[in-house]
């Protein structure tokens, strides 16, 4: 399929990724002025309910036309984030319908987190995966950025419920932008020959079990997944230490938006210099100092400066992106194309599982002050890169690199 093919879902997924970044910003607006509701709940909801859709997601991407199913979700959350906005002509939307629009996102979530990538090898040319996969860093970078720097403007301003409604808008520019590359080879529905063989030729199986058995075994898959499911659960801490820490800022009700618009202009910093040159580091021993750095430049957060809540947000946001895209390159190039739903889907429901048990953890913790509550989410992130790090660094891979060609 043609470049400009990718550019177009690029651009669409763009789009609804920063709706989908400024309506949590207002889901979060919305949480904090209605009377019963609970932020630590609401960020479980968001989240928890992935590791149910993300596997039956994977074996849909994989089992159908991924276009189509994904131009469904797309309609199909657009009507559900539509639904608050509605609401709010006749009433004030009550604590339950947040926590369902929040449980259904969380739901279908990794029909388009796992769709995109999962499309990438269909859009591009495979000498210019790595350069995509950047790209689609870039995307999600510059949608959080913006979507949630706008949104923490806009709550503040015209409302929540009208952001909101801007978020059902985006839906609707995704699945349009995936309307226009229908017909793409048709990579759901392959057998998988390459997973169903094991050492000396012996049948292994199919299907999501033959994934599962070699996300397992494979010493690349099993450990980043392990390494990134537990940093998540440090982002589910941020999920509810951030909101606190801007409201004790004195940053208004937009202030929280501010925050994670920080965190977001590190990662698409991060993304732009590596879409455009050539890394050359082994990125098993890339990934791991990335994510011990991450754990180090969240220290500086148990200080009570917005100057330097800032300044560490952005250094997290950079080592974060580099992270997804250096994991994505490996497991593209050890798993054949038409796995590629349920590898994702598979992959990113383990670790967009685990920020519930972050947001339950900040729960417990900050009530205890700043200092144990950032001590807590920084030896979450970094002790297991540590751990992991002779493991992963021995691997035959060390030799793939990233970024232009």
């Amino acid at each position: 399929m043609s470049v400009p093919a990718f550019r177009r879902v690029w651009a669409g997924a763009t789009v609804s990724a920063a709706g989908d970044a400024a309506s949590w910003v207002a889901l979060v607006g919305l949480a904090l002025g209605t009377a019963h509701a609970s932020l630590p709940l609401l960020a479980v909801l968001y989240t928890a309910p992935v590791a149910v859709g993300g596997l039956l997601a994977g074996w849909a991407l994989d089992r159908f036309d991924r276009c189509r199913l994904m131009i469904g979700d797309c309609l199909l959350r657009g009507a559900v984030f539509a639904s608050i906005p509605l609401t709010a002509l006749y009433a004030r939307p009550a604590a339950w319908q947040l926590y369902m629009v929040a449980a259904a996102y969380g739901l279908l979530k990794m029909v388009g987190l796992a769709g995109f990538p999962s499309l990438i090898p269909a859009l591009v040319p495979e000498s210019r995966l790595d350069q995509a996969n950047a790209l689609e860093g870039v995307s999600y970078g510059l949608a959080s950025l913006v979507g949630a720097g706008l949104a923490g403007l806009a709550v503040a301003t015209v409302g929540a419920t009208q952001v909101l409604a801007l978020d059902a808008a985006s839906y609707l520019v995704m699945a349009l932008s995936l309307w226009s590359v229908r017909g793409l080879p048709k990579l759901a529905g392959r057998t998988m020959r390459r997973l169903s063989q094991g050492a000396g030729g012996a049948p292994q199986g199919s299907g999501l079990w033959a994934v599962a058995r070699l996300a397992a075994t494979s010493a690349v898959l099993r450990d980043t997944t392990i390494m990134f499911a537990l940093f998540n659960i440090g982002e589910g801490a941020l999920l509810v230490f951030l909101p606190r820490r801007a409201q004790l800022f004195g940053l208004g009700t937009g202030g929280y938006g501010y925050l994670v618009a920080a965190s977001t202009a590190g990662e698409l910093l991060a993304a732009l210099l590596l879409a455009r040159i050539r890394w050359r580091a082994p990125l098993p021993v890339s990934i791991v100092t990335a994510q011990v750095a991450a754990a180090l430049v969240i220290v500086p957060l148990m200080v009570s400066s917005t100057a330097v809540t800032v300044a560490a947000l952005i250094a997290l946001g950079t080592c974060a992106a580099p992270m997804t895209a250096w994991a994505q390159s490996l497991r593209m190039r050890l798993v054949p194309p038409e796995a590629h739903g349920r590898l994702f889907a598979l992959l990113r429901t383990v670790m967009q599982a685990t920020p519930p048990v972050g947001a339950v953890l900040a729960a417990l913790v900050i009530g205890r002050g700043a200092v144990i509550t950032v001590v807590t989410i920084a030896a979450v992130i970094g002790v297991p890169a540590l751990v992991l790090a002779r493991d992963l660094i021995r691997t035959r891979v060390t030799g793939v690199a990233v970024g232009s060609r």
